[in-house]
């Protein structure tokens, strides 16, 4: 099948011992049913040990998930940062999530499209460190794992509602990827998010094709920004994003790697432009948060303020590791917290 994906993705490779695989330790990592059925199957030596490590799980979808136990970190992680069940079983005895991390496959109406989140520092290591904007691909892939696909608007009458959010999202693909600077950028993203709002509330998908159409271009109206600060334009939100920070536990699994690239830093804007695109095109924007379009453009108008204020200290002084290490850390709330997304949300509704 045909799958988007950024230009980025085919040059992943997942590498736990170079990373110290960071996501096998303290995330919640779910096995799904058919996976766990597999494992029931095994032989008896390999059947009791890994049922033995797996824990009823309050989830829809998955009813299991493995133990970390006092440790912390999942039973079959070997020294060499390395999968013992990948190792010796094959991959096919992975579950879902162990398989498809870092990718986010998404299926919507019928558009399938794959990213990866920045959550994996190999992943963001490969956005922030390029020295070219991200370009979008059609490539073909073969259909893997379609149970891990995450389905948007497929059902018989969301027609319109998937060529609608496709619009949306590439149309604010192409206002990041302009060539003006990236705070006239946020400010006309916010404007077409506000025009989009009243079309798509009357249903008018014309009207919404000649916004696109504008904005795409270059065009359309302004919101300017009061300043490029985050407290400026959202008092208060810094410090009430403390609090799901700080009882976030898996950041406490995130620390610096080794870096592969050698190459100088590319000027700011570029690594911005790079993160900001990658996350509205991961995080399913504009429409990851409940509301308005226009309320999902300023949380993603907080995020890039958030990402700048957190990098800039760093980008100063031209240390890449932590570069990394905090973008990942950011990357693990926007994509994996809901309580940090959820605060973010309700402190931006003014």
């Amino acid at each position: 099948m045909l799958c988007l994906e950024p230009d980025y993705l085919k040059d992943f490779v997942c590498d736990g011992g170079r990373c110290g695989a960071q996501c096998c330790r303290l995330w919640t990592v779910l096995v799904d049913g058919k996976t766990y059925g597999k494992y029931q199957q095994l032989p008896k030596d390999w059947r009791e040990e890994l049922l033995s490590h797996l824990q009823e799980e309050e989830n829809e979808a998955e009813k299991h998930a493995w133990d970390f136990g006092e440790q912390r970190e999942c039973h079959f992680l070997q020294p060499d940062c390395l999968c013992r069940v990948q190792k010796e079983l094959g991959e096919e005895f992975l579950g879902n999530t162990c398989a498809i991390y870092p990718r986010k496959p998404v299926n919507i109406g019928g558009s399938f499209q794959r990213s990866l989140s920045l959550s994996c520092p190999l992943a963001a290591e490969l956005v922030i460190f390029r020295s070219a904007p991200i370009e979008f691909k059609w490539r073909e892939i073969e259909m893997s794992r379609p149970a891990g696909w995450q389905e948007i608007a497929c059902q018989k009458g969301e027609e319109g509602v998937a060529a609608a959010y496709l619009l949306l999202q590439d149309t604010g693909l192409n206002i990041l990827q302009l060539k003006m600077p990236l705070t006239e950028r946020l400010s006309a993203l916010l404007a077409f998010l506000g025009e989009a709002d009243k079309a798509v509330e009357e249903g008018d998908f014309e009207a919404l094709l000649k916004l696109a159409d504008t904005y795409s271009h270059g065009g359309g109206a302004r919101a300017p920004l009061p300043e490029w600060n985050l407290e400026a334009c959202f008092p208060g939100l810094r410090k009430a994003l403390s609090r799901p920070e700080g009882d976030n536990q898996h950041l406490h699994s995130l620390h610096k790697i080794p870096l592969q690239s050698a190459t100088p830093l590319p000027p700011l804007e570029l690594m911005l432009e790079n993160i900001l695109v990658s996350e509205y095109f991961t995080e399913l924007f504009p429409c990851t948060l409940g509301g308005t379009l226009t309320h999902n453009g300023k949380a993603f108008l907080a995020l890039a303020l958030l990402y700048r204020e957190t990098l800039l200290p760093y980008y100063e002084k031209d240390d890449k590791a932590n570069l990394l290490l905090v973008t990942t850390r950011l990357a693990t709330l926007m994509g994996h917290d809901r309580e940090w997304q959820k605060t973010l949300s309700e402190n931006i509704r003014d």
